[in-house]
């Protein structure tokens, strides 16, 4: 049941930020790698018995029940409004985004069963109790052209399109939030975005050598295409031309705090992983330090996704960790986690 704004936003700040303080973020976030077993980890973070199932498929239901407690607490919160935000549903709809390519995918295999689906109904774009008819499953909704599932060869070309339209929707909802507190979040998201591409352009460029006329076509835009100016995509444009292997290039780059160590007289080569693990940490730092500054606006929710969606990333990362036997301390580093020095 919704209650009118100004209570609403109050109600919800106040339960936002019990739900931050209960999660496994920054030093907290240690916990989730001191356990020695999947089942120490399930009752660390939740109340329900741990299944009586395989090791494996518990991983796998370990991941699932934070992903569905994550979803399910952020749609409490925001079914408090008659009429929640459009940047709220914006954040919601990049699950129905990432759902469509996998139904995309399964059903170019002609997989028989529905993927594993992250859903967010009410706000959902899709009726996924269509499957497997494409076009009945996005009628009326903003995917509605995504109507036959696409070949192998186009689903490459269908999913750029399919982030394009999605940031194209973020980057609308932004102009509707309040004015108090727009500026930071178009920031933030333009922050988020910004790296996407950057990193993007990077994997195309070193992994796969790619022309810079190539890259240009696989970025995303909100503007005019291979626009150096464009406010999400104008910053990879810019690092086209810059050498993967010369510290020199990237020295001064806007970014370089999220550079990979240089040492002088050591052979260095930009390293994306390094570069997406100081971002990530980086963005949700910026998050957290935004949620408390503009209380009873849309902003503590918009920053609790963020920063929610980030603990079940570290919750699966705990998880595989375990299941692979890999150390606390790295599996700390994969995750990002900071006890001391910023190892990146």
């Amino acid at each position: 049941m919704s209650m009118d704004k100004s209570a609403a936003d109050a109600y919800v700040y106040a339960k936002a930020s019990g739900i931050l303080a209960r999660s496994f973020i920054g030093e907290r976030a240690v916990k989730l790698f001191n356990v020695t077993s999947l089942k120490e980890l399930w009752s660390l973070l939740f109340k329900e018995d741990v299944p009586a199932v395989p090791e494996k498929l518990l991983a796998k239901a370990l991941e699932s029940q934070a992903q569905k407690e994550f979803i399910d607490g952020f749609l409490k919160l925001i079914n408090n409004y008659s009429k929640p935000e459009p940047i709220l549903l914006s954040m919601l709809h990049c699950y129905d985004y990432n759902n469509i390519k996998q139904i995309g995918a399964a059903l170019c295999f002609d997989e028989k069963q529905v993927p594993s689906v992250v859903d967010v109904t009410p706000y959902n774009l899709i009726k996924y109790e269509k499957w497997p008819d494409l076009k009945a499953m996005t009628e009326e909704s903003a995917l509605s052209w995504y109507n036959k599932a696409p070949s192998l060869e186009e689903q490459q070309e269908v999913d750029h399109k399919l982030d394009s339209q999605y940031m194209n929707e973020v980057w609308a909802s932004i102009k509707k939030v309040e004015p108090s507190c727009r500026p930071q979040i178009e920031d933030l998201v333009c922050y988020n975005f910004r790296m996407q591409n950057i990193l993007w352009a990077l994997r195309l460029k070193t992994y796969y050598e790619m022309s810079n006329e190539d890259i240009l076509n696989h970025l995303i835009f909100v503007r005019k295409a291979h626009d150096e100016n464009d406010p999400i995509a104008g910053d990879a444009v810019k690092i086209l031309d810059y050498q993967t292997d010369s510290y020199d290039d990237w020295k001064s780059w806007k970014y370089k705090e999220l550079l990979n160590p240089h040492e002088e007289g050591v052979v260095w080569n930009i390293d994306t992983k390094w570069i997406f693990n100081s971002f990530q940490k980086t963005y949700v730092r910026k998050a957290e330090k935004m949620f408390h500054l503009y209380p009873f606006t849309v902003c503590p929710l918009f920053c609790l996704f963020i920063i929610k969606r980030n603990e079940v990333d570290t919750i699966r990362t705990a998880s595989e960790s375990i299941r692979m036997n890999v150390k606390a301390s790295e599996a700390e580093k994969i995750a990002g986690i900071i006890t001391g020095e910023n190892n990146g």
